[in-house]
């Protein structure tokens, strides 16, 4: 086997390598520690679905929180409530928790650092009849809006599952949703988290839901990734009722085990 090892070129031997380590599939119980977990990959260029961990919380609806956002970007740039990634709404004064809500807000920025009150003030200007239309058209969820125009997808009315999302995400990246060529190239662009060290180029969105009350917590990251001509969707999603000494939102939760888990699997 020495002498056998002398004849192999050293690049073939790091490809060998590299094809074993993509082959181990990651420990998903392990890294969603306890929590009641989804993972799911899709390859874009074969149009298969590559893992599904967590059958059950997989298809069960939960709220979507913040990425909503993605949806609601399509909506306003469709419909000409939002121009461009600069365009601007003021602050209107009001003292939140997070500091960097407390200024005034492009697209870029309330979806960077997911800003609640930037969505409140677009879905109103859109109305409830153009978002329920809206909502139809993308087949996004169960389409119920009836906790109001700007609490509805915040733990309230408007739910939809894991596998809703990554359906979603098929037709938003793939641009088969009912809105203009626009609307799609500025949410692409306000979606953009940043480019790994291997290369890989990360689109997503994360949520977070829950509260000491309920004690149930709801974190989501859902996104595309993608390489030269490799290209997928994921989405992580989770609930959990156990206590947790971190106090992250549970959407960067989501998102830190999405990128071991893609990491794992050498997509990113």
């Amino acid at each position: 086997m020495e002498r056998m090892h002398r004849f192999v070129s050293p690049v073939v031997l790091v490809l060998l390598a590299s094809l074993t380590a993509r082959a181990a599939e990651p420990d998903y119980a392990a890294l969603f520690a306890g929590r009641n977990g989804c993972f799911e990959l899709y390859d874009l260029k074969t149009g298969k679905l590559v893992t599904r961990y967590g059958d059950k919380r997989c298809a069960e609806r939960t709220s979507p929180c913040s990425t909503f956002k993605v949806p609601l970007a399509l909506m306003a740039f469709d419909a000409g409530v939002l121009k461009d990634e600069s365009s601007s709404i003021k602050w209107d004064g009001t003292k939140y928790g997070r500091d960097v809500w407390n200024r005034d807000q492009t697209p870029s920025t309330w979806m960077q650092n997911s800003v609640v009150w930037f969505s409140q003030k677009l879905t109103p200007q859109l109305g409830m009849e153009k978002v329920k239309d809206y909502l139809r058209q993308f087949d996004y969820g169960n389409r119920d809006m009836s906790g109001g125009l700007t609490r509805a997808w915040l733990e309230s009315s408007l739910k939809l599952s894991p596998d809703e999302q990554l359906r979603f995400w098929e037709k938003f990246w793939r641009e088969q949703l009912p809105v203009s060529k626009h609307a799609y190239a500025m949410t692409k662009k306000i979606t953009y988290v940043g480019t790994s060290p291997g290369g890989w180029v990360l689109h997503a969105k994360t949520g977070s839901g829950g509260s000491e009350e309920t004690s149930r917590w709801v974190g989501w990251f859902a996104g595309h990734v993608a390489k030269g001509d490799r290209e997928y969707l994921f989405v992580t999603s989770y609930t959990d009722r156990v206590a947790s000494t971190d106090d992250r939102p549970a959407g960067w939760i989501a998102r830190e085990m999405s990128e071991k888990i893609l990491t794992q699997l050498g997509l990113y």
